[in-house]
């Protein structure tokens, strides 16, 4: 069964805002990118303006667990689907709003 999107009458103007929003969210954090990136070159430190100071830190390394792989591992070992099932945290996300350039 194919899925189709629901086009739903909406004011227009609401549309474009919300575009315009999104135009200026993205450049600004482009602004914000390059100016993070000039304070990153500088090294670690904290640098202060004259409204708010900026705290650069070391790199860090980020580990992360594969949780497919220790699925198949469980099940491998002969742990139930049930008891996997009954250990499963399920998280609500909000809605997705995308907006793209017409």
């Amino acid at each position: 069964m194919n899925a189709v999107a629901q086009v739903i009458q909406f004011p227009a103007a609401d549309a474009d805002r919300l575009g315009q929003l999104a135009a200026q969210i993205a450049d600004l954090q482009a602004q914000y990118d390059s100016i993070a990136d000039a304070f990153r070159t500088r090294g670690q430190g904290r640098f202060e303006g004259s409204m708010f100071a900026v705290t650069v830190s070391d790199e860090t390394l980020v580990q992360t667990f594969d949780t497919k792989a220790a699925k198949a591992k469980l099940i491998e070992a002969g742990v139930s689907q049930q008891w996997i099932d009954g250990n499963v945290k399920i998280s609500v996300r909000k809605a997705a709003v995308k907006v793209g350039a017409r």
